[in-house]
C-alpha cells in the first residue's frame, strides 16, 4: 500500500506535541498478477480420458512436455507470476508446493525466492522420538523430496530469472481425482466467506453450507477446498471481528488518557480498509524520563507472542538509579523497513524532536535501514544479550563459545580484534552463512569498535534481557 494510501491520526492531551502529519507506508501487498497467462485445461473433460492424458497448457507450452532448458529461458516480472508460474505446473503435473528460501534487498525488495514440493525435507528426529509424547505422531509427509523452482532478481533485466529448477519427485504423483485436494491447489474465496457468513447469520451450520456448496459446485474435486479450510477461514473471519472491536477499545482508551494526561501522545494508522494498522504512545512520564535520560535508547522488538500477532516494540532507557524506564510502545503491522521509519519518525515527534545520541537494537536489518534514515547521527549498536542469545543457538561448542564472548566483551583494538577472529575461525573451522553474517556485522556489536562511544555499556544488555 502506498503512503498516501494510509490516514494516520493522533491523540494527544491539551499541552502535548502539535499533531503532525505522519507518515505510513505499508509493505509490498501481495497484488493481482497482470498479465498471467491462465491455466488451460484441453481435450475431454471425461473422468477416463482426463486420466489417461491430462494436456495442461501455460502461454502455449504443454507443461508435461516441457525441458529443464524451457525453464531457464523463462522470465517473470513480479514474484508472484513465478508463484503462479510454479503452482500451475504442479497443478498440472499432480504435486502439491511450498514456499522456502526467501532473499530480500536492505530495501525491503525480494532479491531472490524458491518453492519446493510439499514433501520436500523429512521430520526432525526430536519430534518422533520424546519419551514424554503422549499423542500419537501425525503421519509422515515428508519424503525428501528434491524437486525445486527458484528465481532471482535480475537488475538488468528488471525481471526475474529462473535460477534453479529440479524436476524429479521421490514419490509417486498425485492423480488427477487427488489434485484437488492437495494443499496448495486449496482455495476458499471471498465470494465464499460472504456466502457461508451470510448462512451463518441464518443459523445455517458450517458443515451445512460447505455440503450446499459441494452441491452447487457439482462435486467435492469443483468446490477447490475442503471443509477444514472452511472451517479454519470461518474462525478466522470471526476473530477479524473481535480484534476489530479490541482496535476500537484500545482507541477509546487512548482518548480516557489523553483526557487525564495533558502529556499524553498516541498515533495511529489505519490501511485502506479502515482497519488498525500501527498504533504508538507514551505518557507524560515517559516524555519527561526522555528529556532527562533519552541519549540511549534501546529499541525491543523481540516480542510476538500476542493474540493479535502483531510485533511490539519498546522504546526503553536507563535513569541515574540505573533502572529501565519505558520511553514509549508500538503495535505495528509488519516488521518492514517503511513500518519503522513511521514508528521512529511517531517517536521522535512524540519527543520534540529530540534525537537519541546512540541506539542499540536486536539486529533486525529493515530497524537498521530505516534507523540510517531517521537517526542518520546516532551511533547504532547491537544488543550484546541478544548476540549471545545467538551465539548459543547456533554453536554447541562451549569452548567456541567462550571464544565468542571475548570478541564482544573484550577489551581488544580492532586490530587485536581482527587477529583474535582469524584464529578462532581457523582453530574450530568456523565457515557458514550465520558465521560470515556475524563477521559483516562486528563493527555493530564488538566492544573493539564501539569502544569510545556513549552506550551506557554497563546495563544496556540487562535492560534488554529484561525485557526480551
Amino acid at each position: 500500500m502506498d503512503a498516501e494510501a494510509s490516514k494516520t491520526n493522533g491523540i494527544q492531551g491539551q499541552n502535548s506535541v502539535p499533531k503532525s502529519e505522519g507518515y505510513f507506508s505499508e509493505a509490498e501487498s501481495l497484488e493481482e498478477t497482470e498479465n498471467v497467462p491462465s491455466l488451460q485445461i484441453l481435450g475431454s473433460r471425461t473422468e477416463e480420458s482426463t486420466e489417461k492424458s491430462r494436456q495442461f497448457e501455460y502461454d502455449g507450452l504443454n507443461f508435461q512436455n516441457m525441458s529443464i532448458a524451457d525453464f531457464s529461458e523463462r522470465e517473470f516480472a513480479k514474484v508472484e507470476e513465478a508463484e503462479r508460474f510454479y503452482s500451475n505446473y504442479a497443478l498440472a503435473i499432480g504435486f502439491s508446493i511450498r514456499r522456502s528460501r526467501l532473499r530480500r534487498s536492505e530495501g525491503g525488495v525480494v532479491m531472490g525466492r524458491q518453492w519446493v514440493c510439499s514433501k520436500e525435507g523429512s521430520r526432525s528426529k526430536k519430534w518422533t522420538n520424546r519419551d514424554d509424547m503422549v499423542r500419537t505422531p501425525r503421519k509422515e509427509t515428508r519424503e525428501n523430496c528434491h524437486a525445486t523452482f527458484a528465481v532471482k532478481y535480475c537488475p538488468n533485466q528488471d525481471a526475474y530469472i529462473v535460477t534453479k529448477f529440479v524436476k524429479e519427485h521421490s514419490h509417486r504423483l498425485a492423480n488427477s481425482h487427488e489434485v484437488p485436494f492437495l494443499r496448495s491447489h486449496r482455495c476458499v474465496t471471498e465470494s465464499n466467506i460472504a456466502q457461508s457468513m451470510s448462512m451463518r447469520k441464518a443459523s445455517i451450520k458450517t458443515n451445512r453450507t460447505y455440503d450446499y456448496m459441494v452441491d452447487q459446485a457439482g462435486g467435492y474435486k469443483k468446490v477447490g477446498f475442503t471443509s477444514k479450510d472452511l472451517y479454519n477461514r470461518m474462525d478466522f473471519e470471526r476473530r477479524q471481528v473481535v480484534l476489530d472491536g479490541d482496535a476500537q477499545a484500545a482507541i477509546s482508551y487512548m482518548n480516557g488518557k489523553a483526557i487525564a494526561d495533558p502529556e499524553f501522545f498516541c498515533m495511529f494508522s489505519v490501511d485502506e480498509e479502515n482497519r488498525l494498522a500501527n498504533l504508538f504512545w507514551r505518557d507524560s512520564q515517559s516524555l519527561h524520563d526522555y528529556c532527562c535520560f533519552g541519549d540511549v535508547v534501546i529499541l525491543d522488538s523481540t516480542y510476538k507472542t500476542n493474540v493479535y500477532d502483531k510485533p511490539l516494540v519498546v522504546f526503553v532507557g536507563v535513569n541515574n538509579h540505573n533502572a529501565t524506564t519505558v520511553f514509549g510502545c508500538a503495535f505495528l503491522v509488519d516488521e518492514t523497513a517503511d513500518t519503522y521509519r513511521w514508528v521512529l519518525r511517531t517517536f521522535l515527534t512524540s519527543m520534540k524532536d529530540k534525537k537519541p545520541v546512540s541506539i542499540v537494537t536486536d539486529g533486525d536489518d529493515a530497524m537498521r535501514v530505516a534507523i540510517d534514515e531517521v537517526f542518520p547521527d546516532a551511533h547504532h549498536r547491537l544488543c550484546t544479550w541478544h548476540i549471545m542469545r545467538n551465539v548459543n543457538t547456533n554453536v554447541n561448542n562451549p569452548e567456541i563459545v567462550r571464544e565468542f564472548s571475548y570478541c564482544v566483551h573484550g577489551g581488544l583494538t580492532p586490530v587485536a580484534f581482527e587477529q583474535h577472529w582469524q584464529q578462532m575461525i581457523q582453530t574450530y573451522d568456523l565457515k557458514g552463512d550465520w558465521i560470515e553474517m556475524m563477521y559483516r556485522k562486528r563493527k555493530r556489536w564488538a566492544e573493539a569498535y564501539c569502544s569510545g562511544h556513549f552506550f551506557w555499556w554497563e546495563y544496556h544488555h540487562t535492560t534488554c534481557r529484561g525485557y526480551a
